[in-house]
């Protein structure tokens, strides 16, 4: 059979910003490119490559500029029916100075950058690999997608550097994200 072929999935998400006290919502296009094994044996290794979509750091937002992000977060969720084993990032630019980690914590796998990603520019997110063990029974669909279904429990996340805003000068937004219909990304079944 011919090996899987990566495909991309448009995710669109809610979002939610709060600087000084207030909030706004909005939306957000995005969408996720991802690679996965059709099926895994039983007790199986497998695993799901994701790589979210590139983020056009915007120079405004509502009203105001924006000079950079920073702490951006992107979240994927470990399917029930696979046992987080590891995770790792590769590839990747024009994502600032800081170090960009990839994290394990319960059922969700973090991939953090930093930044600061200045206003205009394209930041390419790395691949995301997690390196999972198949534990379900068989016939379990192991469903790729991000984590995240509410603004408190979120999928995206980041901090938007504003300047010029009277009396108060610049400001931290910091912005939440989720995709209210969070769709399935890929799927291997154990089988």
């Amino acid at each position: 059979t011919a090996p899987p072929a990566a495909v991309r999935t448009a995710v669109a998400m809610t979002c939610q910003s709060t600087a000084i006290g207030q909030s706004s919502t909005s939306g957000l296009s995005s969408g996720v490119t991802t690679l996965v094994p059709g099926s895994v044996t039983p007790g199986g290794a497998f695993a799901m490559k994701l790589t979210a979509d590139p983020v056009v750091v915007p120079t405004t937002g509502g009203g105001y500029a924006i000079s950079y992000l920073k702490s951006l977060t992107v979240k994927f969720a470990i399917p029930a029916g696979a046992t987080f084993v590891s995770a790792s990032q590769s590839g990747g630019s024009n994502l600032g100075n800081g170090a960009v980690t990839v994290t394990a914590s319960g059922s969700i796998v973090t991939l953090s950058v930093p930044g600061n990603l200045a206003g205009g520019t394209t930041a390419i997110l790395p691949e995301v690999t997690i390196n999972l063990q198949a534990t379900g029974a068989s016939g379990t669909a192991l469903n790729a997608q991000l984590f995240g279904s509410s603004y408190s429990s979120f999928s995206i996340g980041f901090t938007a550097r504003v300047t010029g805003i009277p009396l108060f000068g610049s400001t931290d937004a910091v912005t939440k994200c989720y995709a209210p219909v969070n769709p399935i990304l890929g799927t291997t079944v154990i089988s």
